[in-house]
């Protein structure tokens, strides 16, 4: 009976492992497909505001008057009419400017608006009411629709004029017509913008801002070391480069503007520069770095720079490709190789200010689109509330 009721914790216990490790992949893969539907800002408003030009175009236009027919204008037309200003600053991102459009289709009391976005791997359409108030043409419709209706009715009249004046003889002076009604044209005109977005974009529909924040430059003769055991074909040997002065220590972030290797005309600079080199305490510089030093056939390299603490650093990451044609120096009992390399270094202010800083400084542009509305109106008072009187008017 005690055999019996002894209970396997092993295999229970691997089972509960199995189970969490399936609970873990699940939620893993829920997360993927969340954040693999989820949009940018800058997809949104890019849509948003792809909807907001095709609107003010379609106000323009004549539109199909019968009921299921489309007009459909690409982002590439839109381009070309200069609706919207294409930038190519994101190349990985660039839209789809034939599956990219927008459409607008006839419904009985109104039309749909139709808009599309494909760029990269994000892609969406949303929709929208276009109301008949805004269609161009078919205010002109209602107007004719609306002459011959008066006209049919005013033709009826006429007759049911005769009619009578044909049975009543004393009623020889009848009036055949009748008093119109005289409308005035109003007019509301109205601004709305778009999100901002970074970017430098210009035209006559954008609005521009800028921001400003202070830079400053410094050149630096820096001095990497590899043992001579090190020096193979095919290997990769990390250092550290330490920045021990910079231009203004209120400045945090670095970025390298341009690398070169090493050139004999500036070896008095390596030798006196204290900028950046490697451990003087463990390795002792010869008076010919040139003589010791790998060149630019002999290795590649790439660079991290980095702030942390009140201090710039720069991760070297050196591969070996060719060993030839090179002389190893022996220091404090190390037979090493210079590696010689001269950065010039950007360093960049955290303060971002929208007037321009004193000395060197680097700019942010930021654009918007400036969506002008304007809405018609006709009516026969003399006074409507929000809305301006153009001067024409018509009898109706």
């Amino acid at each position: 009976m005690e055999k019996e009721r002894k209970i396997n914790w092993l295999g229970l216990f691997i089972k509960i492992i199995i189970i969490f490790v399936f609970v873990l992949i699940i939620i893993w893969l829920v997360s993927k497909i969340a954040l693999r539907t989820k949009l940018s800002d800058t997809f949104k408003n890019n849509i948003n505001n792809m909807e907001t030009v095709a609107t003010n175009y379609y106000k323009e236009i004549d539109l199909p008057l019968e009921k299921g027919k489309s007009l459909k204008v690409t982002l590439g037309e839109m381009i070309d009419k200069g609706l919207i200003v294409s930038s190519a600053e994101d190349k990985k991102n660039n839209c789809d400017i034939k599956k990219s459009f927008s459409k607008i289709t006839r419904n009985k009391s109104d039309y749909t608006l139709t808009t599309t976005l494909k760029c990269g791997q994000e892609e969406n359409t949303i929709k929208k009411k276009f109301l008949f108030k805004d269609c161009k043409n078919c205010v002109e419709e209602k107007k004719q629709k609306d002459e011959k209706s008066s006209s049919k009715n005013n033709k009826k009249d006429n007759n049911n004029l005769n009619e009578k004046s044909n049975n009543n003889s004393s009623s020889n002076n009848s009036n055949d017509t009748y008093e119109k009604t005289k409308y005035y044209e109003y007019v509301k005109e109205t601004v709305s913008y778009t999100k901002w977005n970074k970017g430098n974009v210009t035209g006559n529909n954008i609005e521009n801002r800028y921001e400003y924040y202070g830079i400053a430059s410094s050149t630096y003769y820096t001095l990497g070391v590899i043992k001579a055991s090190d020096f193979i074909e095919g290997n990769e040997i990390t250092y550290t480069l330490k920045l021990n002065t910079v231009p203004n220590k209120e400045y945090y972030f670095s970025e390298l503007k341009e690398v070169a290797y090493f050139d004999k005309n500036d070896e008095k600079n390596y030798i006196s520069e204290n900028k950046s080199e490697m451990n003087k305490e463990k390795y002792s510089i010869a008076s010919s770095i040139s003589k010791y030093s790998l060149n630019s056939n002999n290795f590649t390299y790439k660079l991290s720079p980095y702030y942390r603490r009140g201090t710039f650093y720069i991760d070297v990451k050196i591969t070996i490709v060719n060993t030839s044609n090179v002389i190893s120096y022996n220091s404090n009992k190390n037979n090493i190789y210079y590696v010689p390399l001269k950065l010039n270094v950007k360093f960049a202010s955290d303060k971002i200010t929208t007037s321009t800083p004193s000395g060197d400084y680097e700019t942010i542009a930021y654009y918007r689109y400036v969506i002008k509305n304007r809405d018609v109106m006709w009516s026969s008072d003399n006074y409507v509330e929000g809305y301006t009187k153009t001067g024409n008017s018509e009898l109706r």
